[in-house]
């Protein structure tokens, strides 16, 4: 399903965005620290009627699911499957103003990435991370071993509306950036950019997904594979699974956590490398050494 897509693909822009920085020659072993985020527990879930879907058809419960979705401050959004042929896995908060925090795992590594405001988002990959990306866009080794050293434990940080290097060749927009992924309504957005996706669904047995009441939505489509979306009927009408089984792209995408308050902060200044001031810009490399512009 797009949204299943889109949230996948947040880890192909992070992966690309590192693309180009083989050629970086600072020194440095100072070490990153991690997140800080402050949470509460959300407040206790209103009463509702034993069946708050009494009536409506799964098309107008899938709409109407999308549309409360959408509206939500906060939520954790994690999913696993594939996108672009490769294996990946995410798990993100969220906000409704454009920030977030969380983990993507693509090619065998890791990167962390966190957007605490509206002009830049922060990124730190693993060993394997780095170099498997490096790999995969052709950079030499000696490049490589430098890039992998200078950004040892460090948090990079870019402008929020880069463009990676796997939009621009594409064809995506120049815009279509990692701070789009950081809004709720933007990776959900999937789901009204082509509405055939969700419509045409039935009904199925009620479940329970992480302790919720839920109705089952699914939509077999003619390619062989099946959407399956999963609303919560306690509380309001969110999001809490949607999965889609068979086809090129299987994966599995959840929600949780819902308006739970998060405060999300940017890594200590010494901790960081500003890509801009050091003349780099993700998605520059050259595609074959992806040097960037940065000499060893």
């Amino acid at each position: 399903m797009r949204v299943s897509r889109k949230v996948l693909g947040v880890a192909v822009v992070c992966a690309t965005a590192v693309a180009g920085l083989a050629g970086c020659g600072k020194d440095g072993d100072t070490k990153a620290k991690g997140v800080s985020e402050a949470k509460k527990p959300s407040p206790t879930a209103s009463a509702t009627p034993v069946d708050p879907f009494a009536g409506m058809t799964a098309d107008a419960i899938a709409e109407k699911a999308v549309g409360v979705t959408k509206a939500a401050n906060t939520v954790k959004v994690a999913g696993a499957g594939v996108s672009d042929g490769e294996h990946m896995s995410l798990e993100v908060t969220v906000t409704r103003v454009g920030n977030c925090s969380g983990s993507v795992t693509v090619k065998g590594g890791t990167a962390h990435l966190l957007k605490a405001d509206a002009k830049s988002y922060y990124m730190q990959g693993d060993e394997k991370f780095y170099r498997a990306i490096a790999k995969a866009d052709g950079t030499p080794k000696r490049q490589t071993d430098a890039m992998v050293e200078v950004l040892k434990g460090r948090w990079m940080k870019m402008p929020a509306d880069a463009p990676s290097k796997s939009r621009k060749r594409h064809g995506k927009s120049s815009g279509d950036g990692m701070g789009q992924f950081c809004v709720l309504s933007q990776l959900v957005s999937g789901m009204d950019d082509d509405k055939s996706d969700r419509t045409g669904m039935t009904k199925g047995a009620d479940t329970v997904v992480a302790g919720v009441p839920a109705v089952t939505l699914t939509k077999k489509k003619s390619d062989g594979s099946a959407v399956t979306m999963y609303v919560a009927k306690e509380g309001p009408a969110h999001l809490l699974k949607v999965a889609e089984t068979g086809g090129d792209e299987p994966g599995t995408v959840t929600f949780s956590d819902y308006d739970k308050p998060v405060t999300i902060t940017p890594p200590p200044a010494d901790q960081v490398m500003d890509m801009e001031k050091l003349g780099m810009k993700p998605g520059s490399g050259s595609g074959s050494g992806g040097t960037g512009g940065l000499k060893v």
